[in-house]
């Protein structure tokens, strides 16, 4: 099992460094790579299961597209029908669509893997609690960002929001689940937060476990917020 983490020198936000501590402590036999900015990917000579990346900064967001577009058709290839999982959290959601707009009208291409875009509108920050149904699951989670999503279909939405937001304010659908791209606006530490959600992803790279590190107290804690997330006074956005 190989997992690579691309460019924790600059993707560190919002706890998500908590799904790769995690996933070691789980997978204490695999093998982590940390890919930095200026590093060569490990994942286009193949043999990598998964591939991390997590939320950053919006000037981080163009340097890493720098980065990535030069291996852009190899990326979709993979992601169609690799075995390689890419797993993108935050707003490197945004990085799998087809462009992301800036404050002042001009655009920076993005991967264009699925037909979706993005509108930046710094320096409104939007916050939300997330609940979204994911199959048989419910996810719980939280997103932070200054942009908004558009173009989603449900044939490739990975879920549909119960509470909160989705990829924009008006929309119901959340995050991709296509191929072998796993992508949502999620924050944090996800599988931490979301023990069901961890065996389900675990399963789905190939190694699944009968029984999650602390797996008791993560499902108190799930528990526990599964309860405030429906309490009346609770504002989710």
């Amino acid at each position: 099992m190989r997992i690579e983490i691309l460019y924790s020198d600059l993707c560190c936000l919002y706890g998500d460094k908590g799904n790769t501590m995690f996933l070691r402590k789980c997978l204490p036999e695999a093998e982590f790579i940390e890919t930095p900015l200026n590093g060569k990917p490990a994942f286009l000579e193949g043999d990598v299961d998964v591939v991390y990346l997590c939320s950053m900064s919006e000037k981080s967001q163009e340097l890493v597209l720098s980065r990535l577009m030069p291996y852009r058709d190899t990326i979709a290839a993979m992601a169609k029908e690799g075995r390689t999982l890419f797993f993108f959290v935050g707003n490197a959601y945004e990085l799998v669509g087809q462009y992301i707009q800036r404050e002042d009208g001009s655009k920076v291409d993005a991967l264009g893997l699925f037909n979706i875009y993005t509108k930046r509108q710094t320096p409104n920050r939007f916050n939300s609690l997330m609940k979204i149904g994911f199959g048989e699951m419910t996810l719980l989670g939280f997103t932070s960002r200054f942009s908004h999503s558009y173009g989603l279909t449900s044939d490739i939405a990975m879920g549909r929001v119960e509470a909160g937001s989705g990829e924009n304010p008006t929309s119901k659908l959340e995050g991709i689940y296509s191929g072998s791209v796993l992508a949502t606006y999620l924050s944090g530490p996800v599988l931490v937060s979301n023990p069901h959600f961890a065996h389900w992803f675990l399963r789905r790279i190939g190694a699944p476990l009968d029984k999650l590190p602390c797996e008791e107290i993560l499902l108190q804690a799930y528990e526990q917020r599964l309860k405030d997330f429906t309490r009346d006074d609770l504002e989710m956005a």
